[in-house]
């Protein structure tokens, strides 16, 4: 299982330019573990603390949000793609929506907890990749409210 693990986190934009040996280091002490939801199991509540974020393997998520016309959002992800990076960036404080799964879903958790273990280069590695993941999806919201 852990040589699956690695290969799908090796795949990730969060883990982006990792070493086999990196990998090895984020398996051990950030301990990521498979998640599997059904259709509308909650992947994070609006108000719950951030502390954790999730790699997409398979399936849709749908953002709950507080519209009464459209009160459900599809969000559109990669195999790979992070969700609630909130988790890794800003942990402890408040998740500003909620996201459900939209049909049956495999997600990757990845906890804060344990990243201060990391070699330091690995440390600056990650934080990179969630700098470059944040970028992105900032990137992505100004280009829809410029739509708009």
């Amino acid at each position: 299982m852990s040589n699956e693990l690695i290969d799908l986190l090796g795949k990730s934009k969060l883990f982006n330019g990792f070493s086999p040996e990196q990998l090895e280091q984020v398996l051990s002490h950030l301990q990521p573990k498979i998640i599997t939801l059904k259709n509308n199991d909650r992947v994070y509540k609006k108000g719950e603390p951030a502390i954790s974020c999730w790699l997409i393997q398979s399936g849709n998520l749908m953002v709950k949000r507080a519209s009464l016309r459209t009160p459900f959002r599809q969000m559109i992800y990669q195999k790979g793609s992070v969700t609630g990076i909130q988790g890794l960036a800003d942990p402890g404080s408040e998740r500003v929506v909620t996201m459900i799964a939209d049909g049956k879903v495999e997600l990757i958790e990845i906890t804060y907890e344990g990243i201060s273990h990391l070699e330091s280069d690995t440390q600056i590695q990650l934080w990179k990749n969630v700098s470059r993941v944040l970028l992105r999806k900032l990137a992505v919201s100004l280009s829809r409210e410029s739509l708009d």
